[in-house]
């Protein structure tokens, strides 16, 4: 039996949904760092505060980025799992 491929589609198809799933969350956590910071504009001024929103904004950038990777991580899992299963489904056909 070890000279052929078993895939599990339930299990890919799940993961690729719990990727997309932990992207939207870390767009939240994102998009509530964004308006707490935005928020603390009014209070936090001077130096330290030019140098706390800076490093606020390589953070988020940073975020935005993760975000984006691990959504394409999502697309591309989605995207190959599709593919597998044409493939196996034309492989079949050569059997027919």
């Amino acid at each position: 039996m070890a000279d052929h491929i078993v895939y599990n589609h339930a299990a890919v198809s799940g993961l690729s949904g719990d990727i997309a799933a932990q992207a939207s969350q870390l767009m939240e956590i994102h998009d509530d760092v964004l308006h707490i910071t935005q928020q603390l504009a009014e209070f936090f001024q001077g130096h330290g505060a030019t140098t706390f929103f800076d490093a606020q904004q390589q953070m988020l950038h940073g975020l935005q980025d993760m975000i984006q990777t691990v959504s394409l991580h999502g697309h591309t899992v989605n995207s190959v799992h599709e593919n597998a299963i044409i493939t196996d489904h034309n492989t079949s056909l050569f059997f027919a």
